[in-house]
């Protein structure tokens, strides 16, 4: 697990030797507000960006790009922030700004670190040591410190950790604020790493009012994440518990991803060591989600492309600028030559010249033969991988329209309600969501599910799902939701089982069958949400929430706390049923919608607000509501990538 700790630098200070200009007052109000506030502070970086696109100014782009970067290092979008690094990098080696490009190879470093290449990442920290001391940067040298420390903990080096430790002990004079909480934090990991909790614990404490009065978010979040490994290590689990939970819910509501998935780490640890192992496999599913979303494999090759593209760049750029200093070095020697020479050292310049243009003209065309061989492998290749590519968009396509005649029609649901919408957002090409429909003399039945995963592996589980529920409704005639469920997850626990392993594949799902006006519903996980005009005055058990939402009657019927799939300890799924009126609105969907993070903090919009918006929505028919969702996600999305599937469902009966 990464520890937080390397120090972001503040790489604006070299701006006060001009006069401010309008994007540099905005990138310092970024800079001002990261620790409290970083997706305000991106948003800033954002801004400053337009402002000088908008004037033609890219005297700032590195810096902007370095801005952009670490924000997005934070929220795990590591592509992107690679991007933005290697572009800062660029340009600050072009424009020979040392300063600034130390503060950006720093920040690769903790790139480099959050996607798990821990010897890269310190062997980058130990030339930009070796940098920081060439130009006198001592704030640099500083942070330098500070993140060495953090690799040698790493490489369980205690003694070349203490050295460094003692060394800034002799800067602290030269201490930013900010400084004094990594400083006392290192000091922290250090102690942990001799095995002494205790003097761990202090240091801690320490670094956190640190924190706390610095209103420094993510430092805090890790902060709370140390105190509760250390209270584990000193054998007190209940104050390690206490403080695990702390660093989770601040890290969920500061949109820390990195930080939530260390937390429940410590969570989980915590869970074990009190014997609570139920609670700690509850929280090992989130931190399973989480550590997927932000150890994606198909987003680190992507960032290793970008690396390896920058690598063929950079190699180009070192060839030319050879072959100018080749030839500005002969010209400069003709010259000195032509200058200095007798008439027979004419003759004999002009000798060599002729046999070294003789050479060199043999020379270029045997380059150039072998240049052209290279550019027609590349070519060649560059074809078959185009035609892969093809081939595999070509497979997903296909396999989407496979996965779109499974779905019902809209026909079907228009024939058995007067109103309906169906939203339906896969993440990618292809869905793990699915919805399901089928219609007896008597009875409606229809559904949506939400299977592990998303795109192709996802959409393979989904096809499984549905094929069992048309085995359990169609062919053998089962109408009854509870039961349907209950031979579902045997279906779906039988195709996933073999010799060799288990697979913990499955769905989550809410079902419901429509008769003689009673609404009969059974779920896993999700649950069903029922808007009434009329005052609802039955009593309801525990499985049916009644409340009243924006003005709105409004009946939330549970779903059981079980998924469809391998389950350590299963149940029979039960019935809830509940009365229905013509003009009543069931909605029933996957938490898709509701898990997608978006808005101005870029947090997570929640079931809560997604009722409330449908509350709100009640006055529109069904068609327009469908459009109003798809409106409101969009821009509570924005420029951050779709999540999960989304699947809504909407019937008017």
């Amino acid at each position: 697990m990464l520890r937080r700790g390397f120090i972001l630098y503040f790489f604006f200070g070299a701006f006060f030797i001009f006069s401010q200009t309008g994007i540099e007052k905005v990138l310092n109000k970024a800079e001002l507000v990261y620790d409290e506030n970083p997706a305000e502070s991106f948003s800033l970086c954002e801004s400053a960006e337009r402002e000088a696109k908008e004037e033609n100014n890219h005297q700032f782009d590195g810096n902007i790009s370095i801005c952009k970067a670490r924000y997005l290092i934070l929220i795990a979008s590591f592509e992107a922030a690679t991007v933005e690094v290697n572009n800062a990098i660029s340009i600050f080696k072009k424009n020979e700004d040392e300063l600034n490009l130390v503060h950006a190879y720093s920040l690769k470093s903790l790139l480099l670190s959050k996607m798990g290449d821990l010897d890269a990442a310190h062997k980058l920290n130990l030339e930009v040591l070796e940098l920081d001391r060439q130009i006198g940067n001592t704030s640099g040298i500083i942070g330098s410190l500070l993140n060495l420390t953090l690799g040698d903990n790493k490489l369980n080096q205690p003694d070349s950790m203490k050295l460094r430790l003692d060394e800034l002990s002799e800067l602290t004079d030269e201490f930013r604020t900010y400084d004094f909480y990594y400083y006392y934090q290192n000091w922290g990991i250090y102690y942990l790493l001799i095995d002494d909790p205790e003097r761990a614990i202090q240091q801690y404490e320490t670094a956190l009012k640190v924190a706390e009065k610095e209103k420094m978010t993510d430092a805090k979040a890790t902060c709370l994440m140390l105190l509760s490994r250390a209270h584990r290590e000193n054998k007190n689990f209940l104050k390690a518990n206490e403080y695990a939970e702390k660093s989770y819910r601040f890290s969920q509501e500061n949109n820390l991803i990195y930080e939530t998935s260390e937390a429940l780490v410590e969570w989980i640890a915590a869970k074990e060591e009190r014997g609570e192992f139920k609670e700690a496999f509850e929280i090992q599913k989130k931190w399973i989600r989480i550590n997927n979303e932000i150890f994606d494999m198909e987003k680190i090759q992507k960032v290793k492309n970008i690396e390896g593209q920058l690598k063929i760049v950079e190699k180009e750029n070192e060839i030319a600028e050879g072959e100018i200093a080749l030839q500005k070095s002969n010209l400069e020697g003709q010259k000195a030559r032509t200058r200095n020479a007798w008439l027979i050292g004419v003759v004999l310049l002009i000798v060599v010249l002729l046999f070294y243009t003789g050479f060199v003209y043999f020379k270029t065309k045997k380059l150039n033969f072998t240049i052209q061989q290279q550019k027609e492998i590349v070519e060649l290749k560059s074809l078959k991988l185009e035609e892969a590519i093809s081939n595999i968009q070509d497979s997903l396509e296909y396999s989407k329209m496979i996965q779109n005649s499974m779905l019902p029609s809209s026909e079907q649901f228009a024939k058995a309600f007067k109103e309906h919408f169906i939203l339906f957002k896969p993440k990618d090409i292809v869905s793990g969501d699915f919805y399901w429909f089928h219609q007896t003399q008597d009875t409606v039945v229809f559904a949506v599910g939400d299977c592990t995963g998303h795109g192709v592996p996802g959409a393979m589980v989904s096809m499984v799902c549905h094929e069992a529920l048309n085995k359990v409704i169609i062919e053998k005639g089962v109408v009854n939701p509870a039961e349907v469920l209950d031979m579902v997850r045997e279906i779906v626990s039988n195709t996933f089982k073999s010799n060799s392993h288990d697979l913990n594949d499955g769905m989550d799902i809410a079902l419901c069958t429509i008769k003689n006006d009673k609404l009969t519903f059974a779920g896993a996980y999700n649950p069903a949400w029922v808007f009434t005009k009329r005052e609802i005055t039955e009593t309801q058990n525990n499985s049916i929430k009644i409340s009243i939402l924006e003005g709105k009657n409004l009946a939330e019927i549970k779903a059981d706390k079980q998924p469809i799939g391998k389950y350590y300890n299963p149940s029979p799924f039960t019935n809830k049923e509940f009365s229905l009126e013509t003009g009543d609105v069931i909605y029933i969907c996957t938490d898709g919608f509701a898990d997608q993070f978006g808005g101005e903090k870029g947090k997570k919009l929640k079931a809560s607000n997604f009722k409330s918006l449908l509350a709100k929505a009640q006055y529109l028919s069904l068609n327009d509501q469908k459009e109003h969702l798809n409106n409101v996600f969009e821009q509570w999305k924005g420029p951050i990538e779709q999540l999960d599937d989304v699947c809504v469902i909407g019937v008017r009966v």
